[in-house]
């Protein structure tokens, strides 16, 4: 029996792509879609169009609180920090955190990863009141046609035109991208004067990286396949040590200096439970907060049983 498991052709995933690592004892085929992601994403909640795929963290959270037969894997496709894609408007008055209550803020699907991120992290560090900003999403999203609840207050918008757009035209006051974002114009902004420096602070003050996608599988594969679970994320180990190795202190990893990585004990990043039972914590409550999910779960119940 051929096993299925979607295998991006970037980062650690590279080596499970082109078979330079493999999953021992079992026969699983890596593939990856040529739109991308996208496909990815959306077909978790219909029919998962692999055996394992891959799905951004709040994504995750809401598939399991609807009872798919799902199950995660402690594999980490790309770790991030939110604070680096939050953008503004110049002419929109925001000089902090607290100056994005009362204003539009633009993201991709209000439980886009990064925004949940981003929203968790305003209202830990600064005390940002997120039911008095407007969110602006954008479609079609990951999450477009899913059913997505939110927290009594929340007020959500759909954007008419790109939110770049919007952003420069001064119709949006903020937008919170993925990872860096796109290049700055002359009309835009970073939120934060110093964005590594605040992710930076905000690691420190909560011991989270945070974790913006992970493996998942059917849960009827790893039933059928006993010891495939592991077998996957030793693979994916193998293939994560492989691309540390390949980096330099010059080189950038998922939008971020390998240097400044390293030099803030960032660096490398490893998969596993326990490893990010922290991040994972933060990931639920904050989901859990902003209405996404309907109860806050334990972290052992998002994965495989006996996963580390």
């Amino acid at each position: 029996m051929t096993i299925t498991m979607a295998a991006p052709r970037d980062f650690a995933a590279a080596y499970l792509n082109d078979g330079t690592v493999k999953v021992a004892g079992f026969d699983v085929t890596p593939a990856w879609p040529e739109r991308g992601a996208v496909d990815v994403y959306t077909s978790a909640f219909k029919e998962p169009m692999y055996d394992f795929v891959i799905l951004p963290l709040s994504n995750f959270l809401i598939a399991i609180d609807k009872g798919l037969p799902l199950v995660g894997l402690p594999v980490f496709i790309d770790v991030f920090f939110p604070q680096l894609g939050a953008r503004v408007n110049k002419d929109a008055g925001i000089e902090g955190p607290a100056d994005l209550e009362g204003k539009r803020v633009g993201v991709r699907g209000f439980a886009f990863n990064p925004a949940v991120w981003l929203r968790g992290a305003l209202a830990d560090m600064y005390g940002v009141a997120l039911e008095k900003i407007l969110w602006v999403s954008a479609e079609p999203n990951s999450l477009s046609g899913v059913d997505v609840t939110r927290a009594p207050g929340f007020e959500v918008e759909t954007a008419e035109r790109p939110l770049d757009e919007l952003l420069d035209a001064g119709e949006l006051d903020a937008i919170f991208w993925d990872r860096g974002g796109p290049a700055l114009t002359d009309q835009t902004a970073h939120l934060f004067a110093d964005p590594l420096q605040e992710a930076l602070k905000y690691h420190l003050l909560t011991g989270v990286q945070p974790l913006n996608s992970l493996l998942i599988a059917k849960k009827a594969i790893l039933d059928a396949n006993p010891g495939l679970g592991q077998a996957v994320v030793d693979a994916s180990d193998e293939a994560r040590e492989r691309y540390y190795e390949s980096l330099s202190d010059e080189d950038n990893h998922m939008g971020l200096p390998v240097k400044w990585l390293r030099g803030n004990g960032l660096f490398p990043h490893r998969n596993g439970v326990a490893e990010n039972r922290t991040s994972l914590g933060a990931i639920v409550r904050y989901a859990h907060a902003q209405g996404l999910i309907s109860r806050s779960y334990e972290v052992e119940e998002l994965f495989f049983e006996g996963a580390k």
